[in-house]
Formats: structure tokens, C-alpha cells, sequence
């Protein structure tokens, strides 16, 4: 997301404008020397939520120009490591590069994966088995109208067969710049989500859902019966974009059911590769978002 208005320039064009339509050429997936083991067993659930913007790398500089050029094609391998030293469960997308690529990180961290189509794709990875998966999930009978113009960058639904039980987790990259669109987001998202919130699931809804705590659509997701990780368990101010500098809350991990009563913490990772270093100008971080961890024992 853009942090200027909503005239804002659409992320298609800057990825285009700075040679994203190359990604399938550029980020082709690195041999595998090693994958990365998940644990075998584990007292917590441990996701993480991120927009990797496309592997791009954050922010293109005249200082880092050269070095952030070189290291493009090492960003899918240093995001898989660098999320790794999380022993994450589950980790969603936003703005994922080609699917072969999202396999490739997949791979590395020795987990399963599904990917979501969309404007900016989305995707699931996780050391559970996926027995479902589902792009743009709507609610029966929906009218094609209903959502025409909806959904322009990704949502999406997967079921994992975790070692308690089924878990559903629902990925999503909302609308930017209209908060009109998001409104309608929200109603469709819900009305999809009925079924699974009405019988208790556990559910996990997470990604970069474009608003912030003080917005209109953050109400409707409390009034719907979900919780807001960082806001229960979380520290200080839980913002996660710029990776230069934070200044908004738009990346959420939101839990329903009876997993949200098992949440003992939320943080966002404003650390290591996820961020930049303000004294070296040549520095980058991994894409202009920070990822959000969620823990629930």
C-alpha cells in the first residue's frame, strides 16, 4: 500500500515501472541445497502474516541500487530463511510473486503450500497438510454483481489439518486507496465466513487488510466475534509498514473460535532482515512491510 493519498500510483504500475513484470525471469527458483525442517511436534501455533512485495526487496535507492540488484535473485532463499528462524506453523502472503516461486520458499522451509490468484496474488504455507483450499470464496448464491470490483488483489481460504484439528485460515489483501470497497469487502468476507464463525470454528483471518484500528471495517471484524492478536497480546504500537520507518497498523492476524482463547502473545517483527538499518544507506529490507506473528499455546 501506498502511504499517500488515494490517488495514489497503483503497485501494478510501480512493480512495472521498476521491472516487476521480469519477475518470472528474475526470481527463477534457486536450487535447493537444503530444505529447512519444521519441528515434528510444537506446544504452540505459531503464524506469521506478510506482503513480500513481489520479492523486490525495500527501498530502491541511488545508495543501494546496485547491491539491491544483485541480491533480487536471493530474496526468495532469504525470506524462507529468515521466516525460519521463527518456527512458524502457518505464513500468508500478499503480493507473492509467480506460484513457482512461492513453491520454492515453500519447499525451503520443508513446508506444504496453496496459492491464492488475484491482481496481487496471495498464498498459505504450512507444516500442516492443506485438505482444502479455496480462491474468492463467497457465500452461496451470491450475486456476480454483488462483488464486481471486489477482491482486486487476492482472498482466500484454506483448511489445515493441524495436530488438535481442523483449522481454517483465510488469507486476504484488501483494497488500498477507496474505503467505500473495503466496506463491501468486509460484507462479502463475512457473509463467506458465516458458516465457520456461527459453528465455533477455529479460525485464523490474516494479511495486509489496508485499513487501520481506527477505520469503520476494524469494528465490523470485533462486532463479527474476531480478535485482534496484536491488540490483545501485543506491545507498543503494532505498526508494520514502512520497513524504513513504521507508521501504520494495516497487517492483522485476527483468531475466532477456540483458538483465539489459546493466544498468548502478538509482535510485530520490526528486526534482522525485515527491516533496514537508518546508519548504512546502502541497506534494504526484504519488502516495505513487516511480518506479524501470532503465538497461541
Amino acid at each position: 500500500m501506498s502511504l499517500s493519498n488515494p490517488s495514489h500510483i497503483d503497485r501494478r504500475q510501480f512493480l512495472v515501472a521498476t521491472g516487476g513484470t521480469a519477475l518470472a525471469s528474475t526470481l527463477r527458483p534457486m536450487p535447493i541445497a537444503s530444505a529447512i525442517v519444521p519441528r515434528l511436534s510444537t506446544t504452540a501455533l505459531r503464524t506469521i502474516t506478510y506482503n513480500i512485495l513481489a520479492c523486490r526487496g525495500f527501498k530502491l535507492t541511488d545508495d543501494n541500487r546496485a547491491i539491491l540488484s544483485k541480491a533480487r535473485k536471493q530474496i526468495p532463499a532469504r525470506i524462507a530463511l529468515e521466516l525460519a528462524l521463527y518456527e512458524p506453523d502457518i505464513v500468508t502472503f500478499q503480493e507473492s510473486p509467480a506460484k513457482s516461486v512461492v513453491a520454492d520458499i515453500a519447499n525451503r522451509m520443508g513446508m506444504n503450500h496453496t496459492y491464492f490468484r488475484g491482481g496481487f496474488p496471495g498464498a498459505v504455507i504450512s507444516r500442516f497438510e492443506i485438505t482444502e483450499s479455496t480462491n474468492k470464496p463467497l457465500a452461496p448464491g451470491t450475486d456476480p454483481d454483488d462483488v464486481k470490483g471486489l477482491f482486486t488483489r487476492h482472498w482466500g481460504r484454506a483448511v489445515l489439518k493441524t495436530d488438535d484439528d481442523d483449522l481454517v485460515v483465510y488469507s486476504v489483501h484488501m483494497h488500498p486507496g477507496q474505503p467505500d470497497i473495503r466496506e463491501k469487502e468486509v460484507t462479502q468476507m463475512l457473509a463467506a465466513m458465516d458458516a465457520d464463525l456461527t459453528s465455533n470454528r477455529s479460525i485464523i483471518l490474516q494479511g495486509d487488510l489496508n485499513h487501520t484500528p481506527d477505520g469503520p471495517e476494524y469494528q465490523r471484524w470485533v462486532e463479527a466475534g474476531l480478535r485482534d492478536a496484536f491488540a490483545a497480546k501485543g506491545t507498543g504500537d503494532g505498526f508494520s509498514i514502512p520497513s524504513t520507518e513504521p507508521r501504520k497498523k494495516i497487517d492483522y492476524v485476527w483468531a475466532h473460535g477456540p483458538l483465539a482463547d489459546r493466544l498468548t502473545e502478538c509482535s510485530v517483527l520490526f528486526e534482522g532482515d525485515f527491516r533496514t538499518n537508518p546508519q548504512d544507506p546502502k541497506s534494504f529490507a526484504l519488502s516495505d512491510h513487516i511480518p506479524v506473528l501470532a503465538v497461541f499455546e
